[in-house]
């Protein structure tokens, strides 16, 4: 026997408009974020290089960095 499902109505699909809508409220705004690398560059061939390595020669030219 079926159950009597007189009372349900069919649910309507989510409108293009109720999805941005659930999409705007359930966003996380992160903010901006800034790039935490400070690099040294070579002075002869401007070859960059993290500045808290201990590097002392360039890797592509061999010129001291110090």
């Amino acid at each position: 026997m079926k159950p009597d499902n007189s009372e349900e109505q069919p649910k309507k699909p989510p409108s293009l408009q109720d999805i941005l809508a659930n999409a705007m409220k359930s966003a996380v705004d992160y903010g901006s974020t800034k790039a935490g690398l400070e690099t040294k560059t070579c002075s002869n061939c401007g070859a960059a290089r993290p500045a808290d390595t201990n590097l002392q020669f360039c890797d592509y030219c061999n010129n001291p960095f110090y």
